[in-house]
C-alpha cells in the first residue's frame, strides 16, 4: 500500500525517491567499512549526491505547488518538511566536509541519519505531507531566515555527532582498547584530524544556532510582543546553545581536546534531537508537532 505521504503533485514523491538513493548510499558505505574499496565509496557518494539533487528538485516543486494553491510562505514549518530539510542539511554538511577531509567512513553515519529522517517523513502518520496554510503569525519574512539558520546548525551538529563517534572508535584503536581491529578502524583518519574537524564543525553550527535563536527572538517580538516566553522549544534551544558554548569554553579556556570533546559532540546531538523532535512531539507548546494536520512553529 502506498503511503498517503507520497504524491507527485506536491513533490513528496521525489523525497521518497531521494530516500531510495540515500538508502543505496547507506548500504554502499556500510559495504565500504568492510571492504575498504574506494570505488564503492565513490559510488556511494555519487548516490548521495543524486539523493541531494533530487531533494533540491523536490523542495523547488513543493514550494511552487504551495504558491499555486495560494500559500505564500515556504512549506517548511510542519514536521514533514522539516524532516526532509533536516536530511537535506545533514547531507549538505557531509558534502562540504568531504571537500576538506578524507572522511569516507563518516558517510555511513550521515546516510543513516538522513535516510532515517526521510523514512520518518515519508511513512509516519505523525508527519502528513499535505501542505496547509500557515497561521498569520508565521506569514513573515523572518520565517525562512529563522528556519534556514537553525537547520544549518542542526546539520552541522549532525556531522559533528558522526565525527565524535569516529573519534571514539579511533581512540580505542590507537590506545589498543579493541581486541579485534577490523578493516573499518584502519580506514579512519588520525584522531587529531578528527578532533580538529569536530571543533571547526561545531563552531560553524554554533554561529548558525545563535543566529537562528536571535532571529526567532526578533520574530517573536514583532509577532507576539515579547522576545522570549520560555516556551518548551525556546527553553531547550537555550539548553542546546549552552551545551555547545560549554564545548567552545572547555576547548579555549580549559584546553580540552580529544575524547572529552568527542563525547560532548555526541551528547550535544542527542540534546539537539530532543530539542527538535522530542519537545515538539511530547511537550505541548507553541512549537508543537503533536497534532497531525496542525501547523506548528519551528
Amino acid at each position: 500500500m502506498i503511503s498517503p505521504n507520497i504524491s507527485i503533485l506536491d513533490g513528496s514523491l521525489f523525497f521518497t525517491i531521494s530516500l531510495v538513493f540515500a538508502l543505496l548510499s547507506f548500504l554502499g558505505y556500510f559495504s565500504f567499512l568492510f571492504s575498504g574499496n574506494k570505488l564503492v565509496s565513490k559510488l556511494s557518494f555519487a548516490a548521495l549526491i543524486t539523493a541531494f539533487t533530487i531533494q533540491t528538485f523536490a523542495f523547488a516543486e513543493r514550494w511552487i505547488y504551495a504558491y499555486k494553491i495560494g500559500i505564500n510562505t515556504p512549506p517548511l514549518v510542519d514536521l514533514y518538511d522539516s524532516l526532509a530539510f533536516f536530511a537535506y542539511v545533514v547531507i549538505f554538511g557531509f558534502i562540504l566536509i568531504r571537500l576538506f577531509y578524507d572522511f569516507d567512513a563518516l558517510g555511513f553515519i550521515v546516510t543513516f541519519v538522513a535516510a532515517a529522517a526521510l523514512a520518518f517523513a515519508s511513512f509516519s502518520p505523525l508527519a502528513p505531507s499535505a501542505i496547509e496554510p500557515t497561521i498569520p503569525a508565521l506569514q513573515s519574512y523572518w520565517l525562512l531566515y529563522h528556519i534556514i539558520a537553525l537547520f544549518m546548525a542542526y546539520g552541522a551538529f549532525g556531522v559533528s555527532f558522526g565525527l565524535g563517534i569516529l573519534y571514539l572508535l579511533k581512540y580505542k584503536k590507537e590506545n589498543n582498547l579493541v581486541k579485534k581491529q577490523g578493516r573499518f578502524l584502519s580506514l579512519l583518519p588520525d584522531s587529531t584530524i578528527i578532533d580538529e574537524a569536530i571543533y571547526k564543525v561545531i563552531v560553524f553550527g554554533l554561529v548558525f544556532l545563535t543566529a537562528g535563536i536571535v532571529i526567532g527572538a526578533a520574530w517573536a517580538d514583532s509577532a507576539w510582543g515579547g522576545f522570549w516566553s520560555w516556551d518548551p522549544k525556546e527553553t531547550w534551544s537555550l539548553i542546546t546553545w549552552l551545551t555547545y558554548i560549554l564545548f567552545i569554553h572547555a576547548r579555549i579556556a580549559k584546553g580540552w581536546a580529544g575524547k572529552k570533546m568527542a563525547w560532548i559532540a555526541v551528547i550535544g546531538f542527542v540534546v539537539v534531537i530532543f530539542c527538535y523532535l522530542g519537545v515538539d512531539l511530547i511537550i505541548p507548546g507553541l512549537h508543537s508537532y503533536a497534532t497531525p494536520g496542525s501547523t506548528p512553529v519551528l
